[in-house]
């Protein structure tokens, strides 16, 4: 038995004592002729009798037990039982009689408490205590014994005996095996406590009022709260519209999803329905999307190191082969076209290496507050010396109606973008005839909308049949072109989670549907004069 259960059944035969020893006082207190197992006559009765009821208060209320274990105090209290019955067979004047049978009582207690090797004891001091009081009572009192009667009881008390050895190994190993099951259990659901705790998915679990019980750190984050603070509180204070999707599901209707965006949720009913208890797994999109654009990007890190030194080393060694081919007084005139295509070759493989290799080292974003308006003239200066063909068809235009343009993010991966998209827009949207035009602009749609950078040109524009596919790597209308420049804008821009799409230049050609047009949209907007101010402050402190 388990420490609970040992301290009840303790407490219960404490109490079968008490009123045992509690009746036989009052009996003798009180002349009942009628009672032949009452002997009013002997003083060794009484006295036992008081005694057993002293002893019985004194095991009730632990007397015994602050100076000595349970298993202790049980062997005393089946001695004293045992003793106590005898000697009250003895001086009852009836022997063997009513108390010689209650002997039975601790021995069938003690069979249940105390199995096995132990019962076998008391049923032998049992026996032995019954034979003693027996003849006792025939030497000194002249009574007589039936010897059949003892031999019942004597039966009984082995047979007691015996089947408690039986039954005390089953019962000892079937509380072994609750044990290490017990154990399971606990080691199991702290295993699933950690693993719940250190998954990265949310995890919330509810029951049938819709009140959370359990809520990982991932989920708690995902509302903006602690854990500890979440528990026990009705789902529909953290969360409406999910509260609402669980309503629907336990009712079997139709989910509306985008309430929750761009939150992924799953639903698991973990009791006989949906009414009880819930599982709900939540899982941010987003972070799952850049989480796997991390792992891609290393992949491909690996594989454009190894392509780098495999691929360059020769690369290099036939540029320079060539260069000397083209220098020698034996090449004649008809030869040296050759020798010039296979140069344009080289630097095209050349450059095809350096965009994957450029897409191969971007590194996680180094936020910055940015001042667009400003940012973009510095910029503009910068190409009118390093960029003299883009300067001299490029047109930018702020449009900022009195509001500074700000956003977060990261200066060299903006400044790598926007030279991909212009250097696209120089190479394959010029057009068939006349002047070239690029028109950088920076504006918002509306006041309270997210800035946006748009780079229209005034070439054929794309065909919408391959506007699905632009973004696709190694994807170029183009022979000399490698197909890499608007896949990596477009994982520069994943990476500080802006934007960017392809739309019809309309807003420039007046009506006249020819132009392609890039636009990136930044979702992510700061002022930049608190950031100057905590950091200014930081510098002062």
């Amino acid at each position: 038995m388990g420490a609970t259960s040992d301290r009840r059944a303790l407490r219960l035969f404490n109490f079968y004592r008490m009123v045992l020893g509690g009746s036989l006082v009052t009996l003798l207190l009180i002349p009942v002729a009628s009672l032949p197992f009452i002997n009013h006559d002997s003083s060794i009765f009484g006295i036992t009798a008081l005694i057993y009821l002293v002893l019985s208060i004194g095991f009730s209320f632990g007397l015994l037990r602050k100076e000595a274990s349970r298993q202790v105090q049980f062997v005393f209290q089946m001695l004293v039982d045992i003793t106590v019955l005898s000697l009250l067979d003895y001086s009852s004047g009836n022997s063997p009689g009513i108390f010689a049978t209650l002997t039975l009582l601790p021995v069938i207690f003690a069979g249940f408490w105390q199995p096995g090797r132990w019962t076998q004891l008391y049923a032998v001091l049992a026996i032995v205590g019954i034979v003693a009081a027996s003849l006792s009572a025939q030497r000194f009192l002249g009574h007589s014994i039936s010897v059949a009667d003892i031999g019942v009881l004597a039966l009984a008390h082995l047979t007691i005996a015996l089947v408690s050895g039986v039954v005390g190994r089953s019962v000892e190993e079937s509380r072994a095996l609750m044990g290490e099951r017990e154990l399971d259990l606990q080691s199991l659901t702290q295993l699933n406590a950690l693993i719940v705790q250190r998954m990265e998915e949310g995890v919330l679990v509810v029951d049938k009022q819709d009140v959370v019980r359990m809520i990982n750190p991932a989920a708690a984050e995902l509302f903006g709260i602690r854990p500890e603070n979440a528990l026990h509180r009705p789902l529909v204070e953290l969360s409406g519209p999910l509260a609402e999707l669980l309503r629907n599901w336990r009712l079997g209707q139709p989910l509306n999803a985008e309430k929750i965006l761009p939150l992924r949720i799953q639903l698991t009913a973990t009791g006989p329905g949906r009414n009880q208890r819930a599982l709900m797994m939540l899982e941010n999109t987003e972070q799952q999307d850049s989480r796997l654009q991390r792992e891609k990007l290393a992949a491909l890190g690996r594989l454009t190191a190894s392509l780098a030194h495999e691929i360059r080393n020769p690369l290099g060694a036939i540029s320079h082969a060539s260069q000397l081919l083209a220098e020698s007084p034996a090449m004649s005139d008809k030869e040296q076209p050759l020798i010039s295509i296979l140069l344009n070759q080289v630097r095209r493989l050349n450059r095809l290496i350096q965009d994957v290799l450029t897409l191969s080292r971007r590194k996680v974003p180094r936020w910055e507050d940015i001042d667009l308006s400003a940012w973009l003239q510095g910029l503009q200066e910068e190409w009118r010396l390093s960029w003299p063909d883009l300067y001299r068809s490029l047109r930018v235009s702020i449009e900022e109606d009195g509001v500074p343009v700000q956003v977060r993010a990261d200066p060299d991966h903006l400044r790598q973008l926007l030279t991909l998209l212009l250097d696209n827009a120089l190479r394959h949207g010029a057009p068939e005839q006349g002047e070239a035009i690029i028109r950088l602009t920076l504006y918002r749609a509306e006041p309270n909308a997210t800035p946006c950078i748009e780079i229209w040109d005034n070439g054929p524009g794309v065909p919408r049949d391959i506007q699905a596919m632009i973004y696709e790597p190694f994807y170029s209308t183009r022979h000399e072109g490698t197909g890499l420049g608007l896949y990596i804008a477009r994982e520069l821009c994943e990476a500080n989670y802006c934007e960017l799409r392809y739309c019809e230049g309309m807003r420039y050609s007046a009506g006249n549907r020819k132009g392609g047009c890039f636009q990136v949209s930044f979702p992510m907007e700061r002022p930049v004069t608190a950031v100057n101010d905590v950091k200014e402050t930081a510098s002062a402190s």
